[in-house]
């Protein structure tokens, strides 16, 4: 007993069976870096200051930071959650007006006094913002979803209700042009297009576009465009429609803000960096670039491969090196800000608690095949070897089953859950469910939906991954630790402590936030870092 002792600990100890647990010591698990961290979280809006100073915003890290152009150095201007901005101006004496569009939210800063304020409320997925400097009349945009589509004006003293001015779907970062008309991409269309914010009067300017997200004037009235989806910097004449590529850079290009000397800069919100382009000269010169990871959230593992769920995009990476393989701009490529990923041999399951929505991939050319919506916050989705598809959805509190291609013929395997997070499949009968608020492992019967409460003591649960030795390897973000637990016992011991794991999320939304990822290949487990953008691995001792 002695030797067996030496030989195998805790986790040796939970693939025997109960009545053989042994009371040893404990070692926990060596881990190794696998994606090193990284310094943000994807890049939003940007713009300058009175005095020509760069700030840029990060929705996820809810975020707001000055930049210096020339050195790329940077600090927080506005830290989370207060900071949860995507589109802002300035006024003259430094206040800043911003969207909170998780919020739904238009918000004001006052660095003097170090005041904040809600100007508006109540308009979901609120994104651009801008205000005419003639007139001093503020206008702002639903972006991000087709059926987000209201134009409004607002008044920044929060005295009278926003105007709808018209519904159209695809606004997003826009600008006044010379002829005082409000010029806006329309990114679900691939147009441009130009609108008189007092008759609501619209005219396309421009078609052939991909996916526009934002467009600019420089100081000579000339109109340029980004395209987030071929990475694109466009000049588009407002006269014939024409445009003219400038600059092709990577995908996931978010906004752009002309600075000094009509020096053109740009962010990416997949692989988070910020770019100066001169677009007289086509020069480019990286002022931020992070590089790695931006959010990664679910993670699974297939051959020699790594599928993650990195909040803005899908990416597959070498299981080996950690080296990026492919990268899916998660809202270009149909699949808006990924939260969890399953795989098998045919198939990647996508889903995204912001959009409400799941999807299936062919898992090796990423195609979308299937979108799945109706949910209300949607984390975790697997396949069954029939096809169908099994989605926790944390606010509903239960794992509903699609049973047809189409969507159209769902069940509720199990209600009364306490939002329900991660899965694990056991076999096609019996799936692991991590119960968030619940603080609960609970295994559910397909076809009962009978539930049996596995372990009861968790911590804000999220990640779950199933060893066929009978082992859960649970994410327990709140106390940032990874948990060994036998499934038939509901014994645990903990694998390593002090994990970057439960990021903050905001105030009104699902706590979750950025799901933290399990998954296990033979002896090896992956975990998702959501605090550090990092991917690590762990032995398991045989």
């Amino acid at each position: 007993m002695k030797g067996l002792k030496n030989k195998f600990w805790q986790w040796g100890l939970l693939l025997a069976s109960s009545c053989c647990l042994l009371n040893v010591g404990f070692a926990q698990a060596v881990p190794e870096v696998l994606v090193p961290p990284s310094s943000f979280k994807g890049f939003n809006g940007l713009n300058f200051d009175a005095a020509g100073q760069l700030y840029v915003t990060s929705i996820i890290e809810q975020t707001v930071y000055r930049v210096n152009v020339i050195t790329g150095e940077y600090e927080t201007f506005i830290n989370r959650p207060e900071g949860q901005a995507d589109d802002f101006f300035f006024k003259p004496d430094g206040q800043i007006f911003y969207t909170a569009t998780i919020e739904g939210e238009v918000r004001s800063f006052n660095p003097r006094t170090g005041n904040f304020k809600t100007i508006v409320s109540g308009i979901p997925g609120v994104n651009p913002i801008i205000q005419n400097e003639q007139s001093g009349r503020v206008f702002v945009a639903q972006a991000l979803n087709p059926a987000l589509k209201g134009l409004y004006e607002i008044d920044l003293n929060g005295l009278t209700p926003p105007r709808l001015i018209l519904n159209q779907p695809g606004l997003n970062a826009f600008d006044f042009g010379p002829d005082k008309l409000l010029y806006s991409p329309l990114q679900f269309t691939g147009e441009i297009a130009k609108i008189n914010v007092d008759t609501g009067v619209i005219q396309k300017v421009a078609s052939g576009l991909k996916t526009p997200v934002a467009v600019k004037f420089n100081s000579k009235g000339e109109l340029f465009a980004v395209d987030i989806a071929r990475g694109e910097i466009l000049k588009i004449n407002t006269t014939t429609g024409q445009s003219e590529l400038i600059v092709k850079l990577q995908p996931g290009l978010d906004n752009i803000a002309f600075g000094l000397n009509d020096l053109l800069y740009v962010t990416n919100n997949v692989d988070t960096g910020i770019t100066e382009v001169n677009t007289q000269t086509r020069v480019v010169r990286k002022v931020i670039q992070s590089g790695g990871l931006t959010a990664p959230g679910g993670i699974a593992v297939h051959n020699d491969n790594l599928y993650v769920a990195d909040a803005t995009s899908y990416r597959i990476l070498d299981r080996r090196t950690g080296r990026i393989q492919k990268t899916f701009g998660g809202y270009a490529a149909g699949i808006p800000f990924p939260t969890a990923v399953s795989v098998n041999d045919a198939h990647a399951i996508i889903s995204s608690w912001f959009a409400n929505a799941v999807h299936r991939l062919d898992r090796n050319t990423g195609d979308v095949l299937n979108t799945y919506t109706g949910f209300a916050a949607p984390y975790d989705a697997v396949e069954l070897s029939d096809g169908s598809i099994l989605v926790a959805d944390c606010a509903l509190n239960q794992i509903t089953q699609i049973l047809d291609k189409s969507g159209s013929n769902r069940r509720i395997v199990a209600g009364g859950l306490s939002c329900p997070t991660g899965l694990a499949l056991i076999d096609d009968s019996t799936v692991l469910v991590t119960e968030y608020l619940g603080n609960k492992l609970s295994r559910i019967n397909l076809k009962t939906g009978e539930r049996q409460v596995i372990a009861s003591n968790l911590s804000s649960p999220e990640g779950v991954a199933y060893h066929p030795h009978r082992i859960a390897v649970v994410a327990d973000t709140g106390t940032q630790s990874l948990k060994a637990i036998h499934v038939d016992t509901g014994r645990s011991v903990i694998l390593k402590k002090n994990l970057p794991i439960g990021f903050e999320g905001f105030p009104s939304g699902p706590k979750p936030f950025i799901f933290t990822g399990v998954a296990i290949a033979k002896d090896t487990v992956y975990i998702t870092g959501d605090v550090d953008n990092s991917i690590r691995t762990f032995k398991l001792p045989n």
